[in-house]
């Protein structure tokens, strides 16, 4: 692809994250209102709704801007990529596409002889986060809530509060795998993105490609040798 229609990807990239940024803050407030013994929508209920529909919208836009970031390697957009919802399809056409489609969480590692910055993959030791494999067993489960059910399905009071607090908890995950990501897209190419600006609180996203340090130009294993990162796009949303 050329340098516009890269930086038309990077610019949905960011534009999807930006969206994620605004149903994670909705997410953070309604439970802080509850831990003030405030409910946000006026019933337990509907507060439970609100939270687990954000979370299914959050996994849907991280999909969605998946697609994007691989569409700009290439990817040719068919039905399912282009207008298709249903997560499970558009994970199987990524895949053939690019095995390591999901977004990778980071953290910074200190800095270099150079003063270079250095990025290590975040540990869940470190900080909690949702993989690949959790993301879609949290969105059939969201599912539960977003449809009513002859049976009353929230429980008790404590029951209640307990279904809150793990649709929070699932949308906490989300945001320890998105704050600092990397998006693979080729073996040489990523997004990296960075979802709260230092200097300005907004979501930064970077085309970058990997090239290797004359240094070391014998060692090929990126997370291990050091890497020149060539960026091509810097996009800053307005």
């Amino acid at each position: 692809m050329n340098k516009k229609e890269i930086t038309d990807c990077v610019t949905k990239y960011a534009s999807y994250m930006e969206e994620i940024k605004k149903r994670t803050d909705v997410v953070s407030r309604l439970m802080k209102m509850h831990q003030a013994g405030q409910s946000m929508t006026g019933y337990i209920e509907t507060d439970i709704d609100t939270v687990y529909l954000q979370l299914r919208k959050i996994i849907e836009l991280i999909m969605f801007a998946c697609i994007v970031a691989n569409k700009s390697a290439g990817l040719t957009l068919n039905k399912t990529l282009r207008k298709g919802y249903e997560i499970q399809k558009i994970k199987s056409e990524l895949q053939r596409f690019n095995l390591n489609f999901f977004p990778t969480p980071k953290a910074e590692d200190g800095s270099d002889q150079d003063g270079i910055r250095k990025v290590k993959d975040l540990a869940h030791e470190e900080r909690p986060f949702m993989t690949e494999t959790d993301i879609f067993k949290a969105y059939g489960n969201a599912g539960n809530y977003l449809h009513s059910q002859r049976d009353y399905q929230y429980g008790g009071s404590e029951a209640k509060t307990k279904i809150l607090q793990r649709g929070v908890n699932s949308v906490d995950e989300l945001v320890a795998l998105l704050n600092h990501h990397w998006t693979d897209i080729t073996n040489d190419s990523f997004f990296a993105v960075v979802m709260q600006g230092k200097e300005d609180g907004k979501v930064h996203v970077s085309y970058m490609e990997r090239v290797e340090s004359p240094n070391n130009s014998s060692k090929k294993d990126a997370q291990t040798a050091r890497l020149f990162l060539r960026c091509y796009v810097f996009l800053e949303l307005l």
